[in-house]
């Protein structure tokens, strides 16, 4: 898709919606909640209505985020804040709806200023799931609530959490590909391709498991503390146990057994049930094929992997290739050799007549220059040196007795 001639992905198109959802999810609940406070008790069709009528703040964050960036003149803009807060009134059929949209408005408006891509207005956070679980928890303990409010937080949540999961997915896609963009080679297409199969796979899948069981759930979760009935007690302190049968103890425990668990607590068991049986069930399917493509690699000395030829050395077939250590260029203390001799010899005459020791990267040459060394006799053992050090024959016994 182009938009101005720029090249817009599936991907960031499913980002900016994300962020334009995230903000009517976290709305909703809260002003369904202070209207219930405002207008006292509601019925459970006036709570729904509440929270989908609350979702209609969506209509002034589209409308800032389209003015916020393709509307360069700031009157424009002031302008079309204005039509976005009075379009907000009219939605919500209340003036004080108004404050709400001038606040998404104006925190537009501060982002263009300081040029912060990064807002709060579009994308979401995972913390923010906090506040759309108050209306659940002040219905859990509110009997003027009523507790439809608890199933429609948990079900905001979830849709929440699914789009917490997506955008921040689809980012970190994005921010790989945009780091390693400049790589030789790099199959970008390909990583994105799987990589986001591998990312829708793994929404449908949490949304197959979170998503039918909140819709079809009808438990009230309010909380309810247990009536405690205690026995009567005589005028002498003991335990009336009137309609017992004598002989028999009277049970302690009998108040306790008609309390169950909470309705959330068996909930959350349930849940914890499904992720669990749902994780054991992908590890095994991963485990299997995964030990399946090991299996069979390790039978084969070569295959075909995307496209790329592999070539599978096994352990057996792996030579390890040692470099022989490299001798040092020294005569050895017990070597009577006729190239030793003559080595030896023409070190002891470098050492004697030069003043300071010859380094280690001078030439033979270079070594007699710095030991101020001329004539014959050191020509002819310039000559024998470098016939026992550099020449495959090396010097004779002969060369020797002629030193």
């Amino acid at each position: 898709m182009r938009i101005r001639n720029k090249h817009i992905s599936v991907r960031q198109l499913l980002c900016i919606g994300i962020g334009w959802i995230h903000c009517a999810l976290v709305f909703a609940p809260l002003y369904a909640m202070l209207l219930n406070f405002v207008t006292g008790g509601l019925s459970r069709d006036a709570v729904i209505a509440n929270h989908l009528r609350g979702l209609l703040i969506i209509v002034p964050v589209i409308i800032s985020w389209f003015a916020r960036r393709y509307i360069k003149n700031i009157l424009l803009y002031l302008l079309t804040s204005i039509v976005a807060v009075l379009l907000t009134v009219w939605l919500f059929g209340h003036p004080v709806m108004a404050a709400p949209a001038v606040l998404i408005c104006f925190l537009r408006f501060y982002n263009r200023v300081i040029e912060d891509e990064n807002s709060l207005l579009d994308a979401p956070v995972y913390p923010a799931m906090v506040v759309i679980l108050i209306p659940g928890l002040s219905a859990f303990f509110i009997e003027r609530m009523d507790s439809v409010y608890e199933t429609l937080s948990l079900l905001y949540i979830a849709i929440y959490f699914l789009m917490c999961f997506a955008h921040h997915g689809i980012q970190r896609i994005d921010r790989y590909v945009e780091v390693n963009r400049n790589m030789s080679n790099m199959p970008a297409r390909r990583i994105v391709r799987i990589s986001s199969a591998l990312l829708a796979g793994i929404f449908v899948l949490l949304a197959a498991v979170m998503l039918p069981m909140l819709l079809t759930n009808e438990m009230d979760y309010r909380y309810t503390p247990p009536e405690m009935k205690t026995p009567s007690m005589d005028f002498a302190g003991t335990e009336s146990t009137e309609g017992a049968p004598q002989g028999e103890q009277v049970d302690l425990l009998a108040p306790f057994e008609h309390i169950e668990p909470h309705p959330i607590v068996k909930f959350l068991v349930k849940l914890m049930e499904y992720l669990l049986g749902i994780g054991c069930g992908i590890a095994l399917v991963v485990g299997l094929v995964y030990g399946a493509i090991r299996l069979s690699r390790m039978f084969s000395t070569s295959f075909q992997d995307r496209g790329d030829f592999v070539e599978n050395l096994q352990d057996d077939e792996l030579e390890v290739i040692r470099e022989a250590k490299k001798k040092t260029d020294k005569v050895g203390f017990f070597d009577r050799s006729p190239n030793a001799v003559v080595r030896r010899r023409y070190r002891k005459t470098i050492l004697r007549a030069s003043k300071t020791r010859p380094d280690r990267w001078m030439s033979p040459a270079e070594a007699e220059a710095n030991a101020n060394l001329t004539g014959s006799t050191i020509d002819r053992l310039h000559v024998l040196y470098e016939k026992a050090r550099y020449s495959p024959d090396g010097c004779t016994k002969q060369d020797v007795s002629e030193l």
